[in-house]
């Protein structure tokens, strides 16, 4: 008879097997960085992200200058969020962007693999002197900790983004992005947050989220 511990450990890793090997295949055949403001950079979903209105100072392009982001979760992740932005593009151009995310739980932390897994996607749009709808596909690995009153909630996410931009002529393309991101609290009200994004397009972003209900 099979172990049913091992062969949740064997289904366990075949998830994450076919999960990384779409990511190698996602890099391999990605595209060039977009030099428009991404609405969904830093994505800042995570497992656990915390419910709440957010407000961060983001830079779109780092070394760019510095935007603004709000964004408001009515349920601790997976979920859906909405953001709107403001920032400039590689160009000097004002954007302002916006968008929904929506998440749900792929796999849950076991004895076998210590994380939450979800699977993370939505759209939006950024408007300055192209317009460039986003579409991202990927997911968030994480896990929440809590030590001597202070909760942890670091993460990952890898994604890819199908961008349609529209201006001075039109242009389709599929990149590659990795988030890295944690978000610190010391009261159940509030979180500080950080994210990182790297790949085809590269925004920091950090913050503050508050729960307001």
């Amino acid at each position: 008879m099979i172990d049913s511990k091992c062969a949740g450990g064997d289904e366990v890793r075949m998830k994450l097997g076919v999960g990384l090997a779409a990511v190698v295949m996602l890099f391999v055949f990605s595209a060039p960085a977009q030099g428009q403001v991404a609405w969904e950079s830093p994505i800042l979903v995570s497992p656990s992200t915390p419910a709440g209105w957010g407000v961060y100072l983001v830079d779109p392009h780092p070394g760019s200058g510095i935007g603004v982001l709000s964004t408001f979760r009515g349920s601790d992740g997976p979920g859906v969020g909405y953001r709107v932005g403001l920032g400039e593009d590689r160009s000097g151009s004002l954007a302002v962007s916006g968008g929904v995310d929506i998440s749900g739980m792929f796999l849950r932390q076991s004895p076998d693999f210590p994380l939450d897994v979800i699977w993370v996607s939505g759209l939006g749009v950024s408007i300055g002197d192209r317009a460039l709808i986003s579409a991202p596909f990927g997911v968030s690995l994480g896990r929440a900790l809590e030590t001597d009153g202070v909760w942890f909630n670091p993460y990952v996410a890898p994604r890819v983004v199908l961008d349609a931009s529209f201006g001075s002529g039109s242009d389709l393309q599929l990149g590659v992005a990795v988030d890295l991101g944690i978000d610190v609290s010391f009261e159940p009200g509030w979180a500080i947050r950080f994210g990182g994004t790297l790949g085809d397009r590269s925004a920091l972003a950090i913050g503050m989220s508050f729960r307001v209900f």
